[in-house]
């Protein structure tokens, strides 16, 4: 495969794994019941200091060298309403299928047009670790990219 090809895939499978979150905030704001109680309870027990956090990615690509695998770092402000990163909101097509809590892991499922995902985040105060799946299709072929993230609170979140 042509390593331009490679790079658009790669840049596609970062945008979309950490996109997946504004299909999060959606989901939250079409709700219109109120949470169960045991949903409140396992919510504030996730042990996640809010704030800004600095998120560093490191992308597994089949058929993609080592080398063109450099970790990415991005920041995103995350609280307990909304504990998984986002980066691009605008991403239309994509929509949360599921969103679970589990002590202090926040798992979560992703359905696109041409793609789905599923990833999960384990807090610990000011630090997490997580891994987000993504299966698409590549050229006529179906392609699963695993991606490490690996999360440390920086500070405040900037004032709007």
């Amino acid at each position: 495969m042509k390593h331009g090809v490679w790079s658009l895939t790669l840049v596609v499978v970062l945008v979309f794994s950490l996109a997946l979150a504004g299909c999060s905030r959606k989901k939250e704001s079409e709700t219109t019941s109120a949470p169960a109680p045991e949903q409140k309870a396992a919510v504030s027990s996730v042990n996640m200091n809010e704030g800004q956090w600095e998120i560093t990615t490191t992308v597994d690509m089949p058929g993609m060298p080592a080398a063109a695998m450099k970790p990415h770092t991005v920041t995103s402000c995350l609280s307990k309403k909304d504990y998984v990163p986002k980066a691009n909101p605008e991403q239309g097509d994509c929509k949360m299928v599921d969103q679970k809590i589990d002590g202090n892991t926040v798992s979560w499922g992703v359905a696109c047009k041409d793609s789905s995902g599923k990833g999960s985040i384990t807090y610990a105060g000011d630090t997490f670790s997580g891994l987000m799946e993504t299966t698409m299709k590549q050229e006529e072929k179906e392609m699963t990219v695993k991606m490490k993230m690996d999360g440390k609170r920086i500070g405040d979140c900037p004032q709007k």
